[in-house]
């Protein structure tokens, strides 16, 4: 096992770190040496900083990265509970593949015990549904399953059981041996609460295989994940986060009619968030000098009068520094210090526009 992400281990962190030979390693936790850029490294895709439906319980962030063979997707969270089967749905939309226009209502998984039998309506074109189920505390197991959606939506489709792994990081790997889910793998370390979690970097974490799943290096898929009730309904805790929601969203919740993307966009060769950077140019939004040696200015400009949020996050997605809030026009510039080497994400939110620039202080 590798060694946990912790905010002391942070600080130890320089540029150097993030070119290191590590790769990769399902276990169900991200560590500092998968973070980073370009083949076999994980990048932050999107944190939750918002109230959570559940108490403890619920997403912190999102990792993608990718292989020269392998997509991972790795879920920080904790999601198990005392009596129930909670879990955490992830929606995949990939290139080449038929499934479910966005606008659409999923008619959801056919089996009644997975949480993928509720009915979202995605503003992405939806392909696969994967799920990892709970059991509760006392037990041991977490249930996997898949759904595919390129097969049609006039009623649920089936749910594909993929076997019962265990919650200690122990690898998984599904039983098809057919479609885009032959060879998958999954791991899950369970934790006691969100704070626990984020301390380890622990939750779920999926590898897919590309060519079973027709990707090549250059591809772009779309993706959403959420941490649903036993029984299927959403809590608030779904990524990209729903800015201001606090109460569970239910069974069939509509994110067609959300402001902004309720997706996430991920290159396999260029990354994260490739189609934000429109955003980033109109915002003229910038972090320099990067890397820094002490401090950093962080400079954009507000068309109008919009609300803004500007916080800065580690690379576990854990917010360190709060630097704006409120309603601003026009141009804004701060300075960015007193932070411990290492990798750093600055985000910015001007009205429904979100963006983000890593930094590295030396």
């Amino acid at each position: 096992m590798k060694r946990p992400f912790t905010l002391a281990a942070l600080g130890l962190l320089t540029a150097a770190s993030f070119s290191a030979s590590a790769q990769i390693v399902l276990d169900g936790k991200v560590a500092a040496t998968e973070i980073g850029t370009g083949t076999n490294r994980y990048q932050l895709a999107s944190t939750y900083t918002g109230t959570h439906s559940v108490t403890g319980k619920g997403l912190q962030s999102l990792y993608v990265g990718a292989s020269s063979t392998k997509l991972y997707v790795m879920i920080v969270g904790s999601a198990e509970t005392a009596a129930d089967y909670p879990g955490y749905v992830l929606y995949l939309n990939v290139p080449g593949k038929n499934g479910v226009a966005a606008g659409t209502q999923l008619k959801g998984g056919a089996a009644g015990d997975s949480p993928l039998k509720h009915t979202p309506t995605m503003d992405m074109e939806t392909d696969y549904g994967v799920r990892a189920t709970l059991s509760p505390s006392a037990m041991t197991d977490v249930y996997y399953s898949f759904v595919d959606y390129t097969n049609g939506n006039a009623a649920p489709v089936a749910d594909s059981y993929q076997g019962a792994g265990k919650k200690d990081g122990t690898v998984l790997t599904f039983s098809a041996t057919t479609g885009p889910f032959a060879g998958a793998r999954a791991a899950l370390v369970k934790s006691a609460d969100l704070t626990a979690a984020t301390a380890a970097g622990s939750g779920l974490e999926l590898e897919f295989d590309l060519a079973a799943m027709g990707l090549t290096s250059t591809s772009q898929i779309n993706l959403m994940v959420g941490y649903v009730k036993d029984g299927g309904a959403f809590t608030s805790d779904v990524l990209p986060q729903v800015v201001g929601q606090t109460t569970d969203l239910g069974s069939s919740p509509d994110f067609s009619t959300l402001a902004g993307r309720q997706n996430i966009t991920y290159n396999l060769s260029t990354g994260i968030l490739a189609s934000r950077s429109a955003v980033a140019s109109a915002l003229k939004f910038n972090v320099y000098p990067n890397p820094s040696p002490a401090t950093a200015t962080i400079d954009y400009v507000v068309s109008g009068k919009q609300e803004v949020a500007l916080d800065v996050f580690n690379s576990l997605g854990q917010r360190v520094r709060s630097i704006a809030s409120g309603s601003q026009s026009g141009a804004q510039s701060y300075s960015l210090d007193n932070l411990a080497s290492g990798a750093y994400f600055v985000k910015l939110r001007v009205g429904e526009n979100n963006t983000s620039q890593k930094i590295v202080i030396q």
